[in-house]
């Protein structure tokens, strides 16, 4: 852990056993302000360990649900919080869920986990993968050669050769199939092929991550049970990427939106950042394609003068502790990190 993260700790602890966390999250400053949490997959097996970032054990998922319970959060629809923040008529300790991507791990761990609290939430989803029997490439990827870490890898096409015990030669050789990958164009059945190759290659059963659906999209069918029990379905682009194009940024969400409805849903008008990557420009293309809102991975609360397309929210990770999550929940977390220079294009 650095020196700047214990820091940030200890201040937090002395916070939370001051009192003063609750009592930023149960003040008039924060009645007008809207955390909007977000996560991403709920590990299925050790998905966690290999990246903590991405994935919460169903474990601290559901600490973190019985976190919100007890805190007595006023957990909102996202559409339901935005407007009533535009109204100014948020509840007291106000908060909106949403979840990035759309890992199989939604369907099969956290959202049965969110209906048994009774919590609405978003899920922004990314769908080119969804309409595949694939496994996400870039995650699988790296995943392969971090479960094969106690093997030297050599490959020939791409020209590979490192210790996989090495992070950084891991790295190395992520970023170069990856490389590899994008510029000979290869096409999703290659990419499968590759990885089940790769698998094979370093004793890896790719048949048994495929039955148990890891670092997997949820499907269609599975996307159309979960909205009508209530799960919003809104948009993250088809190919999980932002082109600096207004033109293919277009595509990107028209191709998006009609998976989504397929399900039943209703035109979505709520936006993610793939990557929380975003550049001023987006806000009016996202305006031209009729979105209302979109979300960045920026820390902070959400307030009435915030710009509806970049807004911030509150990014829960397997390495945070509880004191640290419920400081993002009352705000005073995001006091401690440093913005994003599109602050002057709204952030307040």
């Amino acid at each position: 852990m650095s020196l700047t993260r214990r820091a940030k700790l200890a201040i937090l602890h002395g916070c939370r056993f001051a009192g003063l966390t609750r009592l930023v999250l149960d003040s008039r400053w924060r009645q007008h302000r809207l955390a909007i949490l977000c996560w991403h997959n709920i590990a299925i097996d050790d998905e966690h360990l290999w990246s903590p970032d991405l994935c919460l054990t169903p474990a601290t998922f559901r600490a973190r649900l019985e976190l919100l319970r007890s805190l007595r959060c006023n957990v909102l629809p996202l559409n339901t919080a935005l407007e009533r923040l535009r109204a100014g008529t948020l509840p007291p300790r106000a908060v909106a869920l949403t979840i990035d991507d759309g890992d199989s791990s939604i369907y099969s761990i956290a959202w049965p986990m969110l209906r048994q609290f009774g919590y609405p939430a978003t899920l922004y989803w990314t769908t080119y993968y969804s309409v595949k029997p694939y496994a996400v490439f870039d995650t699988m990827l790296s995943y392969l050669l971090w479960a094969g870490r106690s093997k030297r890898l050599v490959l020939g096409e791409p020209a590979v050769d490192c210790d996989l015990s090495n992070p950084a030669e891991r790295a190395q050789a992520n970023q170069a199939i990856y490389a590899y990958s994008r510029t000979n164009r290869w096409t999703a059945d290659r990419k499968e092929q590759y990885l089940e190759a790769l698998a094979k290659s370093l004793d890896i059963d790719y048949l048994e991550l495929k039955r148990r659906r890891i670092l997997h999209m949820i499907t269609p069918a599975e996307a159309a049970e979960m909205r009508a029990e209530g799960l919003d379905l809104q948009l993250h682009t088809h190919r999980h990427r932002v082109p600096k194009d207004p033109i293919e940024f277009a595509r990107e969400i028209a191709d998006n939106a009609e998976v989504i409805c397929a399900t039943g849903a209703a035109n979505p008008c709520h936006f993610c950042y793939p990557s929380g990557s975003f550049i001023p420009e987006f806000a009016d293309w996202l305006q031209r394609n009729n979105v209302q809102s979109a979300t960045t991975v920026q820390a902070g609360l959400v307030g009435r003068q915030t710009n509806w397309y970049f807004l911030p929210r509150v990014v829960d990770q397997e390495t945070q502790s509880a004191t640290e999550f419920e400081a993002g929940l009352s705000g005073i977390a995001s006091w401690m990190v440093r913005r994003h220079p599109v602050d002057q294009h709204g952030f307040r």
